[in-house]
């Protein structure tokens, strides 16, 4: 349990510390690159606010947590427990559509204001995964002798 509250707050801490600045480089690039193809009469903007952020980064902890619970009782069950980034992506889509912030916005504003987001969410999830998943695979791979033995026409 101490080493998934590790990785936790791992992966929180750096989605959260990073996503403004990531989220504020796109967009900046994205603006220079406008203003190079086409430089007149178009307006973009683009807005994290940080209320959103916290929220992203509590669902993203709590499914974290739930993930490493699921994998401790029932084991590892592929597409149930097996991407909470992706699951507190959704969630978080579903909490934005059912508030009504996303009613009358573009495409383009909810691609730079929130992919960087989770484009970093799931970077630190794989990044920090790698140290905590050794402990996960290496139970799997063990062999263990049930003193059964294979027919000989197998």
């Amino acid at each position: 349990m101490k080493s998934a509250l590790f990785y936790t707050l791992k992966v929180c801490l750096a989605t959260l510390l990073t996503s403004a600045p990531v989220t504020m480089a796109i967009g900046f690039a994205y603006i220079g690159l406008i203003t190079l193809i086409k430089p007149l009469n178009y307006i973009f903007n683009f807005h994290l606010s940080f209320s959103h952020v916290f929220l992203f980064v509590a669902i993203l902890a709590a499914l974290i947590m739930l993930n490493r619970y699921l994998i401790a009782k029932v084991g590892y069950k592929r597409f149930i427990n097996d991407r909470p980034v992706a699951h507190s992506i959704v969630i978080f889509l579903l909490y934005l559509v059912i508030s009504g912030s996303v009613r009358f916005i573009s495409f383009d504003y909810l691609l730079f204001s929130y992919a960087p987001m989770f484009l970093t969410a799931y970077v630190f999830s794989r990044i920090f995964s790698e140290t905590a998943k050794k402990e996960f695979w290496n139970l799997l791979n063990e062999r263990h002798d049930d003193g059964l033995k294979p027919l000989s026409d197998q």
